[in-house]
């Protein structure tokens, strides 16, 4: 039996995320882009070809907010697979929090960044539902966490 061909399989973009903890705090982004825009969540973005997962994480980091990580703090905590029927492609996100690092806030045009008390960035208007789901399972200490969504409306 012949296998299929490995273009049959490029369908995944891989996303990075990372949940930015300090005092009590997360640092979210309101996206100023698609997608999700105007959407508040933690800041990221898609893996380049040749990156690690954590050097693609430590770089959105640092494009999207100004802040080095240090890499040695930097934990993986899970996935979130997001499938929409009938679109080409499927996303596989992938969630790091670090509580370390260093550098200045800055503003870019992927959104404004806001430090928000954890807790209470649950009931923000515009909170990005993903969020919502990945939060209280970080919080848990259940990880890695690894989330199915199934966004057929």
């Amino acid at each position: 039996m012949a296998s299929e061909p490995w273009d049959s399989y490029a369908y995944t973009a891989l996303i990075v995320f990372c949940f930015l903890f300090k005092d009590g705090k997360v640092l979210l982004i309101k996206r100023a882009n698609e997608p999700y825009k105007g959407e508040i969540t933690v800041p990221g973005g898609r893996k380049k070809r040749g990156e690690s997962l954590r050097d693609a994480c430590a770089r959105e980091m640092l494009e999207e907010t100004g802040y080095v990580l240090d890499r040695g703090r930097m934990e993986f905590v899970g996935v979130l697979h997001a499938y929409r029927p009938g679109d080409k492609m499927e996303y596989l996100s992938n969630y790091f929090i670090c509580d370390s690092f260093t550098g200045e806030m800055r503003a870019s045009d992927e959104g404004e960044l806001l430090w928000v008390d954890a807790e209470e960035s649950m009931t923000l208007p515009g909170v990005h539902p993903f969020y919502k789901r990945l939060l209280p399972e970080i919080f848990s200490g259940n990880l890695p966490v690894e989330i199915f969504v199934n966004t057929e409306q």
